[in-house]
């Protein structure tokens, strides 16, 4: 088994990523693209932004974990960083 610096709990960042897409597919669901459940259209918004965030710093929070449990390289934890953030060169 690979990584554990962290008792493994960067997944519970996936955990609250999928708790709050249900709550955003439930608000959608009662809205029913109307403004019916009572929500600021920049509440959902920010919602889904946060959703994605939670999501890319799983994946990132799990490549750290490897890399610092020496099973993936310096090198290997960069490229990982940068093609979830999608940027290149320095952070």
């Amino acid at each position: 088994m690979s990584g554990g610096t962290f008792d493994y709990r960067d997944s519970e960042l996936n955990y609250l990523q999928g708790k709050v897409a249900k709550e955003i597919g439930y608000i959608e669901y009662c809205a029913n693209d109307s403004d019916e459940y009572g929500y600021n259209p920049k509440t959902l918004t920010y919602m889904k932004l946060i959703c994605e965030d939670l999501g890319k710093l799983a994946k990132a929070m799990h490549s750290l974990d490897w890399f610092i449990s020496g099973d993936t390289s310096e090198e290997k934890f960069i490229s990982d960083y940068e093609k979830i953030y999608k940027m290149s060169g320095e952070a």
